[in-house]
């Protein structure tokens, strides 16, 4: 009998005790246009280089030469940005994910990847600072 009640108390004791100290999971961060957003650019100030053929374009800030942004957005954006030379100061403005290959290969390496990123560009315009 006092088996029995030590072996019903074991059970309750193994399915109690992960939920008492489960100290919860954190949320992997999803990747890709549309998912997690990271942040939020509001005029930042950037390169902008595009390719024509391909409609695509991407970006790197002036403050930080080791990110790449990719535009997920290019085909919106693509006609007003060949108007410029490669390389253009923009204010670019919009909602920033990580780009999924950076984000599963950042954890795989034991040395630094610079962060990529992905952009839903939602404003762009000329950088006129300096320009009359």
């Amino acid at each position: 009998m006092k088996s029995v009640k030590l072996n019903k108390l074991i059970v309750v004791f193994i399915i109690i005790t992960p939920l008492i100290f489960d100290q919860g999971c954190k949320k992997q961060q999803k990747c890709g246009c549309g998912k997690d957003v990271i942040f939020e650019l509001t005029d930042g100030q950037v390169n902008v280089y595009y390719m024509e053929a391909s409609r695509t374009a991407y970006f790197f800030p002036t403050t930080s030469s080791g990110s790449t942004y990719y535009f997920c957005n290019p085909g919106e954006w693509i006609d007003y940005l060949k108007k410029f030379p490669q390389g253009q100061l923009f204010l670019v403005s919009g909602k920033a994910y990580y780009e999924c290959t950076y984000l599963m290969n950042s954890g795989n390496y034991g040395y630094y990847i610079p962060p990529t990123y992905q952009v839903e560009v939602s404003n762009i315009k000329e950088d006129r600072y300096g320009k009359k």
